[in-house]
């Protein structure tokens, strides 16, 4: 048991590196040919960032896996809330803003509603990959437009891009080289220290994807926001939330889809009602209250914990 215990963390830091190195690579690259750092920012490091979920995807669904492609995604929208938020919050409550609760937060809704929908028949076809890609593309205009209208969110996504623009080309290639490798090779020891750990403990794909894989790509989030709670600066949180569901669907399963057709295999309606209903859980939250207190946190964090019993009991 410890050797895939071994390959999952290994296959976690390997991920978290890559994506890392992919960022400053394809940052510093693309400033050299002259892309707008606001442009970079809501693209190429949004892609990046996405890189550990979407490689293991990818790599799951050529495996013959894709019910763990799609239990990725299913499972790290509700670890997101249930865990990331429900922990953070925990520690240091989250406030809202307008924009989150009034155009991003009901944004992410109308996008897991619409997963919702579309896995009536229990998976994810290459026309309706390609659906959800056109929607990332548009959703990608619009958060550009909105930054170009928003001064300081424009000059904050410039500044972390212009973080890069030092590394000369060679270097930034070698980080992109790195980075997709590196990526590559911790997809494949994560998902074969996930596989086999599910295999002992006598699991399906499914759950498996909806457990340690979703928690495993969680985890970087989940370390970040909850060093921000420790020093009571939650302001970000919820955003990189939100933008991380809408992500997930949009990218992950709409990228992936449109490669290869996914078959949903044990991911049942229960799972897709949790997500949807975590969903509106937040939404409602927020809407009332503008903040998720301790006490909100602490009831996320349970029902969270509840639905990994019921997973696998």
């Amino acid at each position: 048991m410890l050797t895939p215990v071994f390959w999952l963390l290994a296959g976690i830091a390997l991920l978290t590196y890559g994506a890392d190195r992919l960022v400053a690579g394809s940052s510093a690259l693309a400033l050299r040919t002259g892309i707008s750092p606001i442009l970079i920012g809501l693209t190429v490091v949004a892609f990046a960032t996405s890189s550990p979920e979407l490689l293991v995807s990818l790599v799951a669904a050529f495996q013959g896996k894709s019910a763990i492609a799609i239990g990725n995604v299913v499972g790290s929208n509700i670890a997101n809330i249930g865990l990331v938020l429900g922990a953070t919050a925990l520690i240091y409550p989250v406030k809202s803003d307008y924009q989150t609760t009034n155009r991003e937060l009901p944004l992410m809704i109308a996008i897991v509603g619409f997963l919702f929908i579309l896995m009536y028949n229990g998976m994810i076809t290459r026309l309706e990959g390609f659906s959800l890609f056109l929607l990332l593309m548009a959703f990608l205009i619009y958060q550009i437009r909105l930054a170009r209208a928003q001064m300081d969110l424009f000059e904050e996504v410039a500044d972390e891009v212009r973080a890069h623009q030092t590394v000369p080309v060679w270097l930034a290639l070698f980080y992109i080289t790195l980075g997709a490798g590196t990526l590559y090779l911790g997809s494949e020891a994560f998902l074969a220290g996930a596989v086999e750990i599910g295999q002992v403990l006598g699991i399906s794909d499914a759950v498996i994807g909806l457990t340690l894989i979703s928690v495993g790509t969680s985890l970087p989030e989940l370390a970040t926001t909850v060093m921000a709670a420790l020093k009571k600066q939650t302001g970000m949180a919820l955003g990189n939330i939100i933008g991380s569901n809408i992500f997930n669907v949009l990218a992950v399963l709409g990228i992936t889809g449109l490669i290869i057709p996914l078959d949903g295999g044990d991911i049942s309606w229960v799972d897709l009602w949790v997500m949807l209903l975590f969903s509106l859980g937040v939404g409602a939250l927020l809407y009332y209250s503008q903040l998720v207190s301790r006490l909100s946190g602490f009831i996320l964090l349970s029902c969270y914990t509840g639905y990994m019993i019921w997973l696998f009991a």
